[in-house]
């Protein structure tokens, strides 16, 4: 549970320090002869995989992050699942924003990478995407739904990454 590198320990005055429990995991390794690890997750996993590697665990690594950011991968694990239910729920709004002529802004998640918005947000048919890598101006956010509503279509829908941040 939680990171052996910098595993939260409380000492006896009351304060909280972290320690590396690194080589006790190689230890206990060692003694319950088992020849490697297989870590399946994302950053935070494969970090600590990473470092038990290099200090001489064998390790595979399995790349499973919905937010697709892990380099030297095509995809991840979780990826498609959530850019399918993303699409299908930015999908649904366009009736109630269509019907109610709002502008309806979904975030998804996927931290520094806009790959969730990019892709749920072309297959949804959103007006706008603003993703982490491109930083946005927020101007012509609102000329591109106002020139929309100019042009009788009184609603819009907006895809943004967690990560995304204007200009």
């Amino acid at each position: 549970k939680g990171n052996p590198l910098h595993f939260p320990i409380r000492m006896p005055d009351g304060s909280m320090r972290e320690i590396d429990r690194s080589d006790e995991i190689l230890q206990y390794f060692a003694k319950k002869e088992i020849d490697a690890l297989v870590s399946v997750g994302g950053d935070g996993s494969l970090t600590i995989a990473d470092a038990l590697h290099k200090k001489g665990l064998r390790v595979v690594g399995v790349p499973k992050t919905i937010d697709n950011d892990l380099d030297k991968t095509m995809t991840t694990f979780g990826f498609d699942t959530a850019v399918e239910f993303a699409s299908d729920c930015i999908d649904r709004l366009h009736s109630t924003a269509q019907s109610h002529q709002r502008v309806m802004v979904v975030e998804v998640m996927g931290r520094y990478a806009g790959w969730i918005a990019l892709h749920s947000g072309i297959s949804g048919n959103a007006h706008a995407i603003l993703i982490p890598e491109i930083p946005f101006d927020l101007d012509k956010v609102i000329h591109q739904i106002r020139a929309r509503d100019a042009e009788g279509r009184m609603y819009s829908v907006v895809v943004v990454a967690e990560g995304a941040a204007p200009r």
